[in-house]
């Protein structure tokens, strides 16, 4: 396991529950003078996936990812201390009952920043990571919405492990891993694409096959099926639905590095002008 802080489970104390991830339920609580985010590992969870989060977590240091203060043990239960951050869920915000209002400039600078954080995994070394579940549940607004940093590392590995296993929500999912061959970084490249659609159009992808069964989902997505580039936003860069049409292609030769994809983010953005803060309160 990585270096990691131990913390003593009598510096902390848990507050309200905000939500769950891959492996457990993730509380508010006071750490040292400071609000933190503590998830606790629901029991029976296997110590190689907990250790795969740790690991991979206590490996990063980017302004776009979730940070990990420390690990603290009680009564067989593990509890990974994290960053708070207050603004809720990028999902919450989009599909929030009350619609909170955003600017095709928020929209855009959202899109780069998970694009800056999973290309800067994708650029680890010694090991580069792959995250895998990249969708709007697991990336988390700040300071008003004009922060964004990617959380739920449970679904992480080394670029270097052999992958055969899917892994991550289906209507997120690239292709090739609904197969059970190897694949390798570019599912994200197609996870970040479904994900830019749904902050440009504030739709669901491909919901029409909400009711049905996975295996229809997977069926039109292994078929080319995606959605409907007409939905997003007015204003768009002309070039950016062919930045999606490439990203998420049934080849994953063809899709573009996160790294370029970044690039090319930042150049929209600095086209689109600077965001403001938003005050919302999100209701559901």
């Amino acid at each position: 396991m990585a270096a990691v802080d131990q913390i003593p489970f009598e510096e902390f104390k848990l507050g309200k529950g905000v939500g769950t991830g891959s492996f457990g339920s993730v509380f508010v609580a006071d750490w040292r003078n400071r609000v933190i985010a503590v998830k606790r590992i629901r029991a029976g969870c296997e110590d190689r996936k907990i250790d795969r989060e740790i690991n991979q977590l206590a490996r990063v240091d980017h302004e776009n990812i979730i940070k990990l203060y420390g690990i603290s043990k009680h009564e067989d239960r593990v509890y990974l201390l994290m960053e708070y951050v207050d603004g809720g869920s990028l999902f919450s915000f989009l599909h929030a009952q009350s619609k909170p209002s955003y600017s095709l400039a928020h929209a855009l600078n959202w899109s780069l920043q998970i694009a800056q954080g999973v290309a800067y995994l994708h650029g680890m070394r010694p090991k580069a990571v792959i995250h895998r579940d990249i969708k709007p549940h697991n990336a988390l607004l700040g300071q008003r919405g004009l922060s964004l940093k990617i959380c739920d590392f449970g679904t992480v590995v080394d670029q270097t492990l052999s992958m055969s296993l899917e892994t991550g929500t289906v209507r997120y999912i690239a292709p090739e891993v609904f197969k059970g061959g190897r694949y390798n970084e570019k599912c994200d490249v197609h996870s970040w694409a479904i994900t830019c659609w749904e902050i440009l159009s504030r739709k669901m992808p491909l919901d029409k096959y909400d009711g049905t069964s996975a295996w229809a989902l997977k069926l039109a997505i292994n078929g080319g099926e995606r959605p409907l580039l007409d939905d997003v936003m007015k204003g768009c860069p002309e070039d950016l639905n062919s930045l999606l049409t490439v990203c998420w292609d049934v080849d994953p030769k063809r899709r573009f590095s996160m790294e370029l994809v970044a690039h090319i983010m930042k150049k929209f953005t600095s086209e689109a002008g600077p965001i403001q803060p938003l005050d919302y309160v999100l209701t559901n």
